[in-house]
């Protein structure tokens, strides 16, 4: 079993198909789902980045810091995933069109979306509490006149 699976991970689509008894290499059904999915992710960080900054998480930091960090990583792995797509498709003899680089990034994908749970369930809104008694303690803190202070800076 080990070495079937060995085998199956590190063969190329070129021997995989002659092993199976295919007339040329074994094919990939799954390109458009995962070009349409990579694209989406790129398109979708690019957004964010360019309006959805402004738009949607103006005045609330730890959105926008949550956002920033793991659609930063996910434009990372749709980054990534367009090259070995690539390779699976067009260099089908060769190293990076093994099963294995493209379970290897599916396990990427996996432990970013477990990151980003575990970050929702558990930190958030230990975050978000903190956030607001910070908010709620300012409201009550004394705020210093700057002008006195700008004035008295200026003339030195």
């Amino acid at each position: 079993m080990q070495s079937n699976l060995f085998r199956w991970l590190f063969e190329d689509p070129v021997m995989a198909g002659s092993n199976g008894g295919l007339p040329g290499t074994e094919v990939f059904h799954f390109l458009w789902p995962w070009l349409i999915f990579c694209i989406a992710g790129l398109l979708l960080t690019f957004y964010y980045s360019v309006e959805g900054r402004k738009r949607f998480v103006k005045s609330k930091p730890l959105a926008k810091r949550m956002l920033d960090n793991y659609l930063g990583w996910f434009a990372v792995i749709c980054v990534v995933g367009l090259p070995l797509i690539f390779a699976r498709v067009y260099l089908s003899g060769y190293f990076f069109a093994w099963r294995f680089w493209r379970y290897l990034w599916l396990l990427s994908m996996v432990v970013w979306a477990a990151t980003w749970i575990y970050y929702l369930v558990r930190k958030y809104p230990s975050e978000r509490a903190g956030f607001k008694a910070y908010q709620t303690q300012q409201k009550y803190v004394p705020k210093g006149n700057r002008s006195k202070r700008n004035a008295r800076a200026g003339s030195r």
